[in-house]
């Protein structure tokens, strides 16, 4: 396996940011899990990011890693408080130094996504000054996770595989 890959995936088990910047290049892309209208670039940017991560998100694990031409597919289970995250990450490495050019992340279930929304957002717009934004993502991440949370433990099971019954018109 490629050192900056092994240097990243140990840094994400401590939840050292500092040691995930060695296995980044200067000019490293970070695509959001939870949003397209940015993303992340350079390193110094990527590590402030790491720094809220790693205090949001806990117990990270690796658990498999898929070698690809370009880089590798990295799966990972962590905690957001009491709700397990399952992560995937596609990871591109520059040609040149091997260290890692872009990242993009995704997660489910939907209440880990809204949960590390709802942390990580505000503790952003924290760090960049701007604490009004910081209360307002604050409430909305409030409002956006407790919607996905009902609705994954309530209405979610509602369409289980092999439930019985149904809810009646009317009632």
């Amino acid at each position: 396996m490629n050192d900056w890959l092994q240097t990243w995936m140990d840094a994400g088990e401590s939840g050292d940011a500092e040691r995930a910047r060695g296995a980044l290049a200067d000019d490293v892309v970070l695509v959001s899990p939870v949003t397209d209208q940015f993303v992340f670039e350079g390193a110094e940017s990527v590590v402030d990011l790491l720094r809220d991560v790693f205090d949001v998100i806990t117990e990270i694990t690796y658990t498999r890693v898929e070698r690809i031409p370009s880089g590798a597919i990295l799966f990972a289970e962590a905690r957001i408080g009491d709700v397990r995250l399952n992560e995937a990450q596609f990871i591109d490495l520059d040609a040149e130094t091997g260290r890692i050019s872009k990242l993009t992340l995704f997660f489910r279930p939907l209440p880990a996504a809204t949960k590390f929304l709802r942390r990580l957002g505000p503790a952003v717009a924290r760090r960049q000054g701007h604490d009004g934004t910081a209360r307002l993502l604050r409430a909305t991440g409030a409002f956006l996770d407790s919607v996905a949370a009902t609705g994954d433990r309530t209405f979610v099971p509602m369409a289980a595989p092999g439930r019985s019954g149904d809810v009646k018109d009317g009632d």
